[in-house]
């Protein structure tokens, strides 16, 4: 295979002197004079790191000494790799700086065992003619066949790529449309934002670089409202990234309504992501995140975005994350609720698939694979009509007739759990590094207690004996032995990336007797996903329809975590084939 890159490697000695470790060629002494290249200075007594740029590194090397960056004088570098590569350009240099900053960050986090000591994340990076021959022949063969075994990281780049750390850096590269998406909304804070995307869309990415921008004018007071789940995570994003700073705050919703009742807030902007989530007043018995929400100064308010409203006024922009088909709890807020708070706000869309991959070669794509999937679950809801859900009816269901062994869709028509169980391990066998995993709609029961208890298994059938994810919160980075062999639920994926998904549907979606799909509270174990009696008693039909939605929205969500791969099987069909025929039918499979 050609090799793309070099390395000159130097000894620092004497406090600034560089001593290579190799004789130089007349050709490399040139290039250390006046060539483009990356360089990465190491500390080993004081563990630090510093990742830079430069067209002429040995004039950038006297810089760094002179005197003016105490850093270097403080860190005591005692060692210092300059790379070369092929192609090389402006935006190269500023794709590869950011990466490594990012990945290095990611090794390293809490600044351990190394200090990443740049100030910033580097020149922002747009979409140029090489990016792909960039990151497939520099950036993944320098880590991982050189930094790698030289120890100077500990992880691959191809496990790194995993972690939320990489996945939502505030200094991964956006397409064009992304970074314009971003100047619009920040350049017009007269206005609010919708911003509307489907699952693997990158919304949380979105999020991230916009608040990035944001915080570049340090006068700027900024807070960014997250799900529970997504709270530590998302604080240490920003810390690690060199964005934890006075003016940032980061929370969820109940803790700045909670804050909002005692105090004024005041904020130049508001960034809430999954907003689809944000609670309404509902409640289910005594909950303690309800107590205290809904009383005082906003006693008649109806949800958590309207108490967010109401709390800043006219005096700080709101950007909301959106996707209309993944709430899946009463809980939530409705649909028309949200419609009705954003009628003012400005609408703006994300259509670049991220997260699925079609594979090489295929006729079909990623936007045929999503369109499909839209079309099987609501095509009888009037959803797809909404702008909101961005259907495009043309797509090409050659995703879903593909019988090859590396085809992006397929299903097991008998044996759900057996099938789905030894594809995943199959996968596992090939790409030991990759995250695959079997998940399911919430079709068999489940406790809180049960996940310290891995003697209760969830999911029998045959031989096979399984139980459900251990916990929700970071479940797909859990430290189980079992950890590769639990069902996942919605709750546990929901805004994850696997590499391979096999999605059992089970007996909480039925085929009505009008022929469309339907929710069965039945066959449905989770008590969160039903309404009040009170609620059914009201309005039974309004209840029933949005149950389905609900049904319905959790497979949407499971059915579109798989990046290479999802298979599908149906759990507990007892032989009656309708669930799949109607796949098969309405697929023109």
């Amino acid at each position: 295979m050609a090799i793309h890159y070099d390395v000159i490697e130097f000894d620092i000695v004497n406090h600034s002197e560089l001593r290579p470790r190799q004789p130089l060629s007349a050709e490399q002494a040139r290039a250390l004079n006046l060539g483009r290249a990356i360089y990465i200075y190491r500390s080993i007594r004081k563990q630090q790191i510093y990742i830079g740029q430069t067209i002429h590194f040995n004039t950038r090397h006297r810089q760094h000494y002179d005197g003016n960056e105490q850093r270097f004088v403080d860190a005591r570098f005692n060692e210092v790799i300059v790379l070369f590569y092929e192609r090389a350009n402006g935006s190269s240099l500023d794709d590869i700086e950011n990466q490594l900053i990012t990945f290095f960050n990611a090794d390293n986090p809490n600044g351990k065992p190394y200090k990443i000591t740049n100030e910033t994340g580097g020149n922002e990076v747009t979409t140029y003619a090489d990016m792909e021959f960039i990151a497939l022949n520099v950036i993944l063969p320098f880590w991982d066949e050189y930094l790698y075994p030289r120890q100077w990281v500990r992880t691959t780049q191809t496990k790194l790529r995993e972690s939320a750390l990489v996945k939502y850096s505030p200094l991964k590269t956006l397409t064009n449309d992304q970074q314009s998406l971003i100047t619009r909304v920040l350049a017009d804070t007269g206005h609010n934002y919708v911003i509307n995307g489907d699952a693997g869309t990158g919304k949380t990415v979105l999020l991230t670089h916009m608040v990035a921008r944001m915080l570049k004018d340090t006068t700027k007071k900024v807070c960014v409202i997250v799900q529970s789940n997504w709270e530590s995570m998302a604080k240490e994003i920003f810390k690690i990234y060199g964005m934890n700073r006075s003016e940032l705050t980061v929370t969820t919703s109940s803790k700045f309504i909670k804050r909002a009742q005692r105090e004024d807030v005041e904020y130049d902007a508001i960034v809430i992501d999954e907003a689809h989530r944000l609670f309404r007043d509902y409640r289910k018995g005594i909950a303690a995140s309800w107590v205290g929400i809904y009383e005082g100064k906003f006693k008649d308010c109806k949800s958590h975005l309207e108490i967010i409203q109401k709390a800043v006024g006219t005096t700080g922009q709101i950007i909301l994350m959106y996707d209309v088909l993944q709430s899946v709890r009463p809980s939530s807020i409705t649909r028309e609720m949200f419609a009705d708070l954003t009628k003012d706000y400005k609408k703006e869309f994300l259509k670049t698939q991220f997260r699925i991959k079609a594979p090489a070669g295929k006729s079909y794509t990623a936007d045929d694979y999503v369109n499909g999937i839209k079309y099987l679950l609501f095509k009888d809801t009037g959803l797809l009509e909404s702008d909101y859900t961005q259907f495009n009816p043309n797509f090409n269901r050659d995703v879903f007739r593909d019988t090859s062994p590396d085809a992006y869709f397929g299903y097991f028509t008998d044996h759900p759990l057996t099938n789905a169980h030894q594809w995943i391990i199959n996968r596992g066998i090939y790409n030991p590094s990759d995250s695959n995993r079997v998940l399911a709609g919430y079709v068999e029961p489940w406790k809180i207690s049960d996940g310290q208890d891995k003697n209760i298994k969830h999911w029998n059938e045959g031989a096979v004996h399984l139980r459900w994810n251990s916990s929700q919160e970071g479940w797909i980075n859990s430290t189980d032995d079992d950890a590769r062999d639990q069902v996942g639920s919605v709750y546990a994926v929901q805004g994850i990336d696997l590499n391979r998904a096999a999605v059992l549907i089970g007996p909480d979606l039925v085929v009505g007797p009008d022929g469309a799909l339907k929710g069965s509270m039945e066959g449905c174990c989770d008590v969160n996903t039903k309404f009040k009696k009170e609620d059914y008693d009201n309005n039974q039909a309004w209840c029933d329809r949005e149950f389905t939605l609900f049904i319905l929205n959790c497979y949407y969500i499971l059915l579109t975590r798989g990046i290479d791969a999802v298979r599908v099987g149906f759990w507990k069909d007892n032989g009656n084939p309708t669930l799949l025929e109607y796949m098969r039918n309405t697929l023109d499979i």
